[in-house]
C-alpha cells in the first residue's frame, strides 16, 4: 500500500507568521497533532501539539517553534517504509509531498490503519499456524497450496522467535482443504482459527 492510498487529505496548515494562539486554535478545533506549516504554497515547516504546549513564552509566532525542513515523504511511498521513516525518526507525522506541493500529511495512526486494513482483520478470515516451514522456499510452497486451494493470502509472517513456523491469514472457501494439502507437503498445521472455529492440534 503506498502514502497516497492511506494519508490525510484534509490538510489543515498554518503560516510561518501566524500566531502561536492560532495555531494551538486549529489543533484543538479539528483534533489533530500535526500543523504543516506553509507559505506561498511550499512545505516550510511542521509544528505539533507539543510544539505550542512547550512553547517559551516569548515566542508569538510559528516560525519560532516550528521545526523547519521538516522530512517528507512521496505519495508513492511505500506505507512500511513510512513506518520506518517514522520509528526511526520518532515523529508522528509525515508531510507528504509532490511536485513541491503539499498534497497530504501521513500519520502514525493512518500507517496503524493501513497495516490493520493489509492484514485482512476487517475482513472474514481464516487464520493458520505452520510448523515445519523451513528454508527459503516455504513461503513461496505455502502461497502455492493457498492459490491452488482457491484461497488468497491476506499476511504472512514468520515468527521471530521460530524461523520454522509462519503466521498465515487468509480467505478461502475450505480452510480444511489447505490443512490438507500443506499435510501432504510435509508442513504441520499447529492451528486453524476461523470466524466460527477454533481448532488445535
Amino acid at each position: 500500500m503506498l502514502a497516497r492510498n492511506c494519508m490525510s487529505k484534509r490538510l489543515v496548515t498554518v503560516g510561518p507568521e501566524d500566531s502561536i494562539a492560532d495555531a494551538r486554535a486549529l489543533l484543538v478545533k479539528y483534533g489533530i497533532h500535526h500543523l504543516p506549516v506553509v507559505k506561498e504554497q511550499r512545505l516550510v515547516g511542521i509544528v505539533t501539539d507539543r510544539d505550542v504546549r512547550s512553547a517559551p513564552a516569548k515566542a508569538k509566532s510559528v516560525a519560532k517553534i516550528m521545526t523547519s525542513k521538516p522530512l517528507v515523504i512521496g505519495p508513492d511511498t511505500f506505507v512500511d517504509e513510512a513506518a520506518r521513516q517514522l520509528r526511526r525518526h520518532r515523529i508522528g507525522g509525515l508531510p507528504v509531498v509532490e511536485d513541491g506541493r503539499l498534497v497530504g500529511i501521513l500519520t502514525a495512526a493512518d500507517v496503524l490503519d493501513a497495516f490493520v486494513d493489509l492484514s485482512g482483520v476487517r475482513e472474514t478470515t481464516t487464520q493458520i499456524i505452520i510448523a515445519g516451514a523451513k528454508g527459503s522456499k516455504a513461503a513461496a510452497q505455502v502461497c502455492d497450496i493457498v492459490r491452488k486451494s482457491r484461497g488468497e493470502i491476506k499476511w504472512l509472517q514468520r515468527d521471530a522467535k521460530d524461523p520454522s513456523r509462519l503466521f498465515v491469514r487468509l480467505k478461502a472457501p475450505r480452510a480444511d482443504d489447505i490443512e490438507y494439502a500443506r499435510d501432504a507437503a510435509g508442513f504441520t498445521v499447529d492451528a486453524i482459527i476461523g470466524p466460527s472455529r477454533a481448532a488445535s492440534r
